[in-house]
């Protein structure tokens, strides 16, 4: 496990915004009873649920919230609009059950069945999770806790988080989790409370007795277990690619000093950990990005010299059919998540390299790829090179890639998309035969398309041809011909202009019906 120093913290990305966000008010004074809608805002610009490319919060259609309404009643009010909203009209979906009054109302973002209210003192008993979910450039759906109280029914939301900015690059490298944790043993995550009038939180670990009112007024006497988290994870799924511009990963903490500074590890989908850490004192304030130096991340093997797979069985390919020699093949059982790892770079998926035989039925154990990623380096894919994977769901081909063989994606069931990479001149017999593709893009790259291309492929719906010129289609019998027995409602779309051409093409006029212009290709 290699570590690497943070030489510096980069200043605060952004200042806490005073200008408050004009939310309407439904009427003067609290209702006796909960209106229908509660009319929600946030603070200002900087404070966020989810930011959009302006860096500007929004609601997400099913965004749902705790509502106290003059009660310890923890109602569950949901979201239904348009995601991208600034200001959200939210309306009640469980009323909850009620054993105190209070004279406000609190909002707290997002709704937790164990959340709890102090009537008296209107401080919320919260809980930030152990493990956030990444979402594309902004913070993950319910890891971000927002508050506000009002006594009237129109609110603004405060963030009572501040948020950890990791930047990485890479080379194809794909990033499964990252963990972060103080180097002086900090709560980064679970019980807080939270004061609901200005959004600071009292972290469980700061509290002491939580019984004891001279705990700075933070429980009043709520039944708290003190349960200090201090290590949280942000779950990146099927694993986020790097490339050459950074990737921001963002990781909600409770506003702290971590005053001897932070370990994060970030592990890829082919369990390998990379290790970050600084000693220097790192500060987290409420509603503030804290950005890291960007930084590469270095994993046990370069990218170029993996391939990563999901399946229900561990996967056994031809082992003389990549360029390399296979040194590993490791697959978890749990996530379904492989890597084959080589002695250098993987340089084509060669002949038969994950055939399955649909004549020895003993060929069948281990070869369901639900989901592989070709590495970069890759410049030729061999024939019948994924033939009969029946569960290999979707394939992205690398731009290097400039020939696929015969039969290279045949019989592919389940195969509802694929990308052909702008290198590839010519599209090989029968590559897509029988495979479950709904839609594909011929690239202007393509000039020949040889027989059997697409024959059988029953679900293909939408086929868009970017050049300008039809590529030359074999014609060598009616039955071998390229798109023969797609699905009936078919399209073929051309660039605008184009439709004649198309149409008189040797080859192509067969399907004179089924072509149209399309002004976007």
């Amino acid at each position: 496990m290699k570590k690497f120093l943070l030489f510096a913290v980069v200043a605060i990305l952004f200042a806490a915004c005073t200008q408050d966000v004009a939310v309407e008010i439904l009427s003067p004074n609290i209702a006796a009873d909960a209106p229908e809608t509660l009319t929600v805002g946030f603070e200002g610009d900087d404070t966020r649920i989810q930011l959009n490319e302006n860096v500007k919060t929004v609601w997400t259609n099913g965004d749902q919230v705790s509502v106290f309404y003059r009660s310890d009643a923890n109602q569950k009010w949901e979201y239904t609009g348009e995601t991208g909203a600034r200001i959200a009209d939210l309306t009640r979906v469980d009323e909850g059950v009620a054993t105190e009054d209070m004279k406000r109302v609190v909002v707290v973002y997002p709704y937790n069945e164990n959340y709890y209210i102090n009537t008296d003192t209107f401080n919320v008993q919260a809980t930030l999770p152990v493990v956030q979910t990444y979402l594309k450039d902004s913070y993950g759906l319910n890891g971000n806790i927002m508050i506000s109280q009002s006594e009237y029914n129109n609110f603004s939301l405060k963030s009572v988080c501040g948020w950890l900015k990791l930047q990485l690059t890479g080379n194809g490298e794909r990033v499964k989790s990252i963990s972060l944790k103080g180097n002086n043993g900090e709560q980064v995550a679970g019980e807080l409370y939270i004061n609901s009038a200005d959004a600071t939180a009292i972290l469980s670990s700061d509290t002491g007795d939580a019984d004891d009112d001279e705990t700075g007024g933070a429980g009043g006497g709520l039944v708290f277990e003190n349960t200090i988290l201090k290590e949280v994870v942000l779950d990146c799924g099927n694993g986020v690619e790097l490339g050459a511009e950074a990737t921001a990963f963002y990781i909600a903490l409770p506003p702290q000093t971590f005053s001897k500074g932070i370990t994060v590890e970030v592990t890829d989908i082919g369990s390998y950990v990379m290790t970050i850490s600084t000693e220097k004192e790192i500060v987290i304030e409420r509603n503030h990005i804290q950005p890291m130096k960007a930084m590469e991340y270095i994993g046990d093997i370069p990218a170029t010299w993996k391939i990563y797979y999901t399946a229900t069985q561990k996967v056994i390919p031809d082992c003389n059919a990549f360029g390399a020699s296979i040194t590993s093949n490791e697959w978890d059982e749990t996530t379904g998540n492989g890597v084959i790892k080589f002695d250098g770079k993987v340089t084509k998926i060669g002949k038969s390299a994950f055939y399955v035989s649909i004549f020895n039925e003993g060929n069948l154990t281990g070869k369901y790829l639900t989901n592989i990623i070709i590495p970069n380096s890759v410049t030729e894919i061999g024939e019948a090179a994924f033939f009969n994977c029946s569960n290999l769901r979707s394939i992205v081909i690398p731009d290097n890639v400039t020939s696929i063989g015969n039969d290279a994606f045949a019989y592919c069931s389940h195969l509802e998309s694929a990308s052909i990479s702008n290198s590839v001149n010519t599209l090989k017999s029968q590559i897509f035969r029988y495979s479950g593709l709904t839609s594909i893009t011929i690239p202007s790259s393509v000039t020949s398309m040889e027989r059997n291309v697409f024959y059988e492929c029953r679900s293909l719906k939408s086929v868009y041809c970017k050049s300008t010129t039809p590529p030359e289609a074999y014609t060598g019998g009616y039955s071998w011909q390229a798109f023969d027995y797609n699905a009936t409602d078919r399209k073929i779309y051309v660039p605008k202009g184009c439709k004649k051409a198309y149409q008189s093409a040797t080859g192509w006029y067969s399907y004179y019906d089924w072509i149209v212009e399309d002004q976007s290709l």
